[in-house]
């Protein structure tokens, strides 16, 4: 296979293009359909898409710590979900999701593209499909969260970047600069990518066989961080900085702070590890919990794969300055992932997910080429029967691996947080105007139907005693639970719904106790 050969597009690019959003759609519909809860962060996006309509867009982004890109997304998908539907948690949770069924569904295309600047068309397409298909990711396409609308300019920017650094022309920075300054209004890191391009250009002149002019270096450095610059300047000048997430400036500033949870409150896919007063150990522990992210991002059997296909297509891929380009924005990626861990003692699974896309091409390659190899050092490589055929050998392969895959991938998302909405939906039926919620989980105050209601709390009679419902879920840590039991719990409470309603209350995985609504702790509007 040439390099040209690699990188041409024809006609059968496009059947297969079409064969994946085949494959794609069914598995993104099923999860879909098959979801209990959005994700706790979902909420949060969802909350700050309805600011839209009750806020100016200022108010709202300086509002957020959060970057707007995708719930701004979300407000327009729901307004016809919602004139449609109605005004509920339900439709607010289509629309996040619909905004990243088609996200889903397009960065097939840049992902497909993007394995075609190194491999061949099989590779190409193995790798976008597993990627699809592999249990974490599958999760994150379909729930109600940043990700793959961040994927979607991310991977684009980085296709513009390889093709940047094989024609170092002024067009294709601009696409890169534009692509990484919509990826930087989804999350903050999108604008890693240009920290990769200003690297590549810089070895690009260190080496005689990739050297240009420096005007052309310089020109085309300055478009695409120009280019950049511009589409992320108007949410930048409005916070007044960089970004509002805790998290990032908490760790830019070198401080360790729990409060920086809140930029990933959602541990169910998560490596998190004890801090130390040790620089070296919590480097340590903080460069293993990455490791083991992205370990856990290919289910864990895509690991040796991965290291294999890295290590047999090493020679070929090196000499291509945009391979370098690549190698450098991860090893940049990483680098601030361990930063970010050492700063805040833990590494969620979502922070990874780039360098997943990026090892998945290593993994279909492994299984393209390992069984060829095998073959031949086996001394069959040129064997006739199709039993032996590496091209036979190699789908066999996949089919397994999309099998163990499979299971995991189409379970219900979130699934394990059913007795949170059944609570939700109880208490959707019983409180009324002054009743408040007290979720620590949010799940439950969200299907109750009380996001919809903040900040246009109505009067209540002063003859009325509101009421406080509080949500439980219980803690399998016993310390843990006495404590939040403490925290919001009155004398006055009682219980007045449980989950699994079969069960007793002390085996019970979701309570709702109920108790007079304080007015000093929450205060209400009262009338005559």
């Amino acid at each position: 296979m040439t390099e040209h050969d690699s990188r041409s597009i024809a006609r059968i690019d496009w059947i297969l293009l079409g064969v994946l959003l085949v494959l794609v759609l069914p598995m993104r519909v099923w999860v879909l359909h098959n979801t209990e809860v959005c994700a706790r962060d979902g909420i949060g996006y969802i909350r700050y898409a309805l600011m839209f309509e009750q806020l100016t867009v200022s108010e709202t982004l300086q509002k957020n710590h959060q970057h707007p890109g995708y719930p701004a997304l979300v407000y327009l998908v729901s307004q016809p979900i919602r004139a449609w539907q109605g005004e509920s948690p339900d439709a607010m949770v289509l629309s996040a999701q619909l905004v990243n069924l088609m996200a889903s569904l397009v960065l097939v295309f840049p992902m497909y593209f993007l394995g075609r600047q190194f491999h061949h068309r099989g590779i190409s397409f193995g790798a976008t499909l597993l990627y699809q298909y592999l249990p974490i990711s599958s999760a994150h396409l379909s729930d109600a969260i940043s990700e793959p609308v961040y994927l979607v300019f991310l991977v684009s920017a980085v296709l513009q970047m390889v093709q940047t650094m094989r024609e170092r022309c002024i067009m294709r920075g601009i696409l890169c600069g534009t692509f990484a300054g919509l990826a930087y209004l989804v999350r903050p890191e999108g604008a890693l990518v240009l920290l990769g391009v200003a690297g590549a250009l810089c070895v690009g002149q260190m080496i005689p066989a990739w050297r240009v002019s420096w005007q052309r270096v310089v020109s085309c450095g300055l478009a695409t961080a120009g280019t950049a610059m511009l589409v992320g300047a108007t949410y930048a000048i409005i916070i007044g900085g960089f970004t509002n997430k805790p998290s990032v400036t908490e760790t830019m500033k070198g401080k360790g702070v729990a409060a920086a949870l809140c930029d990933d409150s959602n541990f169910l896919f998560a490596t998190t590890f004890a801090p130390s007063d040790l620089r070296t150990v919590r480097l340590q522990r903080s460069a293993t919990a990455v490791a083991m992210e992205i370990t856990q991002g290919l289910h864990y059997v895509g690991v040796i794969p991965a290291l294999l296909g890295g290590l047999a297509f090493f020679r070929s891929l090196r000499g291509s300055l945009g391979f370098w380009a690549i190698a450098i924005y991860a090893a940049i990626h990483a680098t601030v992932l361990v930063m970010l861990a050492m700063s805040v003692s833990y590494v969620s699974d979502r922070h990874v997910m780039i360098l997943v896309v990026l090892t998945s091409y290593l993994f279909s390659a492994a299984i393209d080429e390992l069984p060829r190899r095998l073959l031949a050092w086996t001394g069959n490589g040129m064997a006739t029967s199709w039993t032996r055929s590496p091209m036979v050998l190699s789908l066999l392969i996949a089919v397994v691996l999309f099998a163990f895959c499979l299971p995991k991938a189409t379970q219900r998302l979130h699934g394990n947080r059913a007795g949170n909405h059944a609570a939700g939906l109880w208490l959707a039926e019983r409180v009324v105007d002054g009743d408040v919620i007290l979720d620590d989980h949010n799940w439950s105050h969200y299907y109750a139907g009380h996001l919809f209601h903040e900040g246009r709390e109505p009067t209540v009679p002063s003859s009325i005693q509101p009421t406080c419902y509080v949500v439980v879920t219980r803690s399998r840590d016993p310390e843990l639970a006495k404590e939040r039991d403490k925290k919001f719990l009155t004398p006055d409470a009682r219980v007045v719904y449980h989950w699994p309603t079969d069960a007793a209350v002390g085996n019970a995985r979701v309570i709702v106790y109920a108790q007079n609504r304080n007015a000093g702790m929450h205060p209400w509007k009262k009338g005559p």
